[in-house]
């Protein structure tokens, strides 16, 4: 059993796709744009899980973002996911590691459907492929 709760308080991909964009600057035409997290491309109603257990920080819609989901994981880590269909928790939950919290979709600023997942830390955005230790299965 404690090797299950270890497991389950890893971080982990909140979908499986390919990465489509990732962290940090990319350029729009000649403008460049910093981008805080990374694009996973998955169908949309995708189920979209926890990275890890927390709390459900926002659960809603934000300009930009769309439908999306804010985690609070402790240690200053929080966790976003964007863009979403519907959402399967709301503000104040708990959650587990791996629970599904949504599902993807192409809300907000979407250029088709896709997952925009963020992990922050400190306060500060950090690369999500760095932080979960290499990119998603399919993008291997």
């Amino acid at each position: 059993a404690a090797l299950l709760a270890a497991a389950c308080a890893l971080p982990r991909w909140p979908v499986d796709g390919p990465l489509t964009s990732p962290f940090g600057v990319r350029f729009r035409g000649l403008k460049p744009d910093v981008h805080r997290g990374v694009d996973i491309a998955v169908p949309v109603g995708t189920p979209v899980r926890a990275m890890r257990g927390g709390r459900v920080r926002f659960a809603g819609t934000m300009a930009g973002y769309g439908t999306v989901v804010w985690l609070e994981h402790g240690s200053s880590v929080l966790s976003v996911y964007a863009h979403l269909s519907e959402l399967r928790v709301r503000t104040g939950e708990r959650v587990d590691g791996g629970q599904i919290i949504a599902l993807s979709g192409r809300s907000g600023d979407a250029r088709g459907a896709h997952l925009h997942f963020e992990v922050w830390k400190g306060g500060r955005e950090v690369d999500p492929v760095q932080m979960l230790g290499g990119p998603p299965r399919s993008s291997r």
